[in-house]
């Protein structure tokens, strides 16, 4: 069951300066009703391609959901992106972040589209207020195209997010599309 993306990532990984081979559209969802934020979320929403031989794979019914087993067999092949940090890059103050944890919180089947949402805990608290958060995503090795969604990579709700405000800038490295630093004024 993970021949699939097991070839594809073993493909992926030998081919230098070459174009994207898979797209996926992420967001970073980040609940702001108290200045420290130690979790967030992520949402990834893979190509048309990538997502029908996926789903033909593992939607092992044909019902355009993944229930029961299907879930988790899809759940377990996209663990292999542990190995790559889930493509997050996190920066707090400048500094780089790694998250203390990353797992699978939910994989469904959207307009045929895979649809993967990921739960994020970082290390410590980071106070908004006093620190920066700078957010991406980016692929060094795989040919991933981690773009941001069309409304934009972060979405922020809770009570605190009217104060908070992502700043969009350029990313100097070509793996990253665009970088979002996050801080909320009080």
């Amino acid at each position: 069951m993970r021949f699939w993306l097991s070839c594809c990532l073993m493909m992926m990984s030998g081919v230098a300066l070459a174009h994207p081979h898979v797209w996926v559209d992420s967001q970073y969802r980040i609940d702001v009703d108290q200045a420290n934020v130690s979790r967030l979320e992520a949402t990834w929403e893979l190509d048309l391609f990538t997502s029908t031989s996926l789903i033909a794979e593992y939607d092992v019914d044909g019902d355009g959901e993944f229930t029961g087993q299907e879930k988790l067999d899809m759940i377990e092949v996209l663990k292999s992106f542990e190995n790559y940090g889930f493509f997050i890059k996190m920066k707090q103050d400048g500094a780089n972040l790694v998250p203390e944890q990353v797992h699978v919180v939910d994989v469904r089947i959207r307009d045929q589209m895979l649809w993967i949402r990921l739960g994020i805990d970082l290390p410590t608290p980071v106070n908004l207020e006093t620190s920066t958060l700078s957010l991406a995503f980016g692929d060094d090795e795989l040919y991933f195209a981690m773009e941001p969604l069309e409304e934009g990579l972060v979405r922020l709700s809770g009570a605190l997010s009217e104060i908070c405000t992502p700043v969009e800038r350029e990313a100097t490295e070509t793996s990253v599309a665009v970088w979002i630093d996050l801080t909320c004024q009080p």
